[in-house]
């Protein structure tokens, strides 16, 4: 696969399971990693299919993403829709466990701080500005565990999920919400 291969797809593609692998592994297997990021930013056209593939990217092959942390990294201050955002939170919950974690990881020497600042800002803004319960979720997973070391997470995070609470979100989101406050308060 070439990378103006992978972006004709990637403007074809659907958000079908199966697609999303395809374009993840090619990107990996075509030593593409760095142009499949690049178009996760919005500026491409391509950007929340983009990252729709790099997270399965980082699933199936994550030591492979290993090298791009500090480009994976930035794409969290940028304005990307929620679709491609959904997939960023879903790495960001991953990577965030990895590395509160008690069990050794490569990933606590790759995730810089700078990095894991990025992610923290990239997951509020979620928080704060999308209604897509699933994004949330992910976000609020992620800002837990960031919240270990970044004191000011918690006292700003549980007013956050307390009013979430009393919107109108699905019964999944509001699971999570209840699970984090119960945590902070414990």
């Amino acid at each position: 696969m070439t990378s103006s291969l992978l972006k004709t797809e990637l403007q074809n593609l659907k958000a079908y399971k199966v697609e999303r692998v395809r374009l993840g592994i090619a990107a990996v297997e075509s030593n593409l990693l760095s142009e499949l990021i690049d178009l996760c930013k919005p500026e491409s056209g391509v950007s929340h299919q983009a990252c729709w593939s790099l997270e399965q990217s980082f699933l199936l092959h994550e030591e492979s993403c290993y090298p791009y942390f500090k480009e994976i990294g930035a794409l969290y201050e940028m304005s990307i829709n929620s679709s491609g955002m959904r997939a960023l939170c879903k790495v960001s919950s991953i990577l965030s466990k990895k590395y509160y974690s008690k069990k050794e990881s490569i990933v606590k020497s790759l995730l810089t701080q700078t990095i894991r600042e990025q992610m923290v800002e990239g997951c509020f803004q979620v928080l704060i500005t999308t209604d897509k319960t699933a994004n949330m979720a992910y976000a609020v997973y992620s800002l837990f565990e960031f919240g270990k070391e970044f004191e000011w997470i918690y006292p700003e995070l549980k007013p956050i999920l307390q009013q979430k609470l009393d919107e109108n979100y699905g019964n999944g989101f509001k699971s999570s919400a209840r699970h984090i406050i119960a945590k902070l308060d414990s």
